[in-house]
């Protein structure tokens, strides 16, 4: 039997997106399996995004049973989120029970309710320096990791770069205007970031399967029937949904393979800009519905790659090219979040193994 300094950790994962059809979020999960997994971690129950664990009896059982539980943040922790809530509910409820809670790849910003319960996680890892920020105000100490999706290790043989991609956002009249000026302007390319349900097996729920395979299958008729309607550059919220479907590129492969052999990209999502610093794509960002555009591109040292407006990007796509210094911020962060995702997961696992050996 291996030692407890080397025994594998039993962790619960909550906030589980995988199922919530976009390229980020498929990765984000991937990375957390896999950094895990080197660190020594087994994932035995993997929460879905929107399941409650306050009225799950089996679930809150097997907390008060897991050597540590981890709460994917992303995007949820802010502005006092329902969903955000019942995670900080869950930061509490684990330090009654002596669980060690981590809050990782994390956003928090303009919470009042919810800074009551920060504390109550036993380490919060964030991904940008305003987060820390907003914590540190609360006397609460948060180290800054890059979002996970930056630890991946994106591998693809050089080949010329042609045309120009352009994506909408979150905010819905940032992607009406992405659109409208996608279909001004004929050099660029409007593709959505959205994909489907990966079918999934393993992760403790049942429901995975089921609710999987059901979201596919409506994404499927939603995507044959998106080629049905027209969509007028006056897009009108009904065609929204349908528009995404229409451009989206379902495999991740070939999604960033895409990326990887575009000019360039013009986006407000969050996920889209970590997409192309991974592939190396050169981009301009549209702000989004919470700080975390800009604060990445600030700490890459990227700010200039903020535009106000898709008009605006379009204007300057002339000068959409990384310079020589704007590729060596780039490498650089790279190269630190994967280290600093490693250390993050061998610091938590180190923390259970420590909370074992005490026992």
């Amino acid at each position: 039997m291996l030692a407890d300094s080397q025994a594998r950790v039993k962790a619960l994962l909550f906030n589980d997106t995988s199922s919530e059809g976009h390229h980020g979020c498929h990765l984000v999960m991937q990375q957390i399996y896999t950094l895990a997994e080197q660190a020594g971690m087994d994932i035995l129950r993997s929460c879905p995004m929107h399941h409650n664990w306050q009225t799950d009896e089996q679930l809150q059982a097997d907390i008060r049973a897991a050597d540590i539980c981890l709460v994917n943040g992303e995007g949820t922790m802010h502005d006092d989120a329902p969903l955000a809530l019942r995670y900080g509910a869950l930061a509490r409820y684990c330090k009654e029970h002596g669980v060690p809670c981590f809050l990782i790849n994390s956003v928090w910003q303009n919470n009042d309710r919810l800074n009551a319960d920060a504390p109550c996680f036993t380490r919060v890892f964030v991904r940008d320096v305003l987060s820390q920020a907003a914590l540190g105000e609360l006397g609460v100490a948060a180290d800054v990791v890059p979002d996970l999706t930056l630890s991946y290790e994106y591998k693809a043989s050089a080949s010329p770069r042609r045309g120009l991609l352009i994506n909408g956002s979150v905010i819905t009249e940032r992607l009406r205007e992405a659109w409208r000026v996608s279909r001004a302007n004929t050099q660029l390319r409007y593709v959505s970031i959205r994909t489907v349900a990966p079918l999934q097996l393993g992760k403790g729920f049942d429901m995975y399967l089921r609710k999987n395979l059901r979201k596919r299958l409506k994404a499927y008729r939603r995507m044959a029937a998106s080629y049905l309607h027209r969509y007028p550059a006056d897009l009108p919220n009904s065609r929204i949904d349908k528009l995404r479907w229409r451009y989206a590129v379902l495999s991740p492969k070939r999604f960033l393979a895409l990326l990887r052999r575009s000019e360039g990209a013009i986006t407000g999502r969050f996920h889209l800009v970590t997409l192309c610093l991974v592939t190396g794509t050169p981009f301009y960002a549209i702000p989004s519905n919470t700080h975390k555009i800009e604060a990445l591109l600030a700490q890459v040292g990227l700010s200039g790659r903020l535009r106000l407006s898709y008009e605006n990007a379009v204007s300057d796509a002339r000068a959409i090219a990384f310079s020589e210094m704007e590729q060596a911020h780039i490498e650089r962060l790279l190269q630190e979040a994967r280290v600093q995702a490693r250390e993050m997961f061998a610091a938590m696992a180190q923390v259970a193994r420590s909370r074992r050996e005490a026992a």
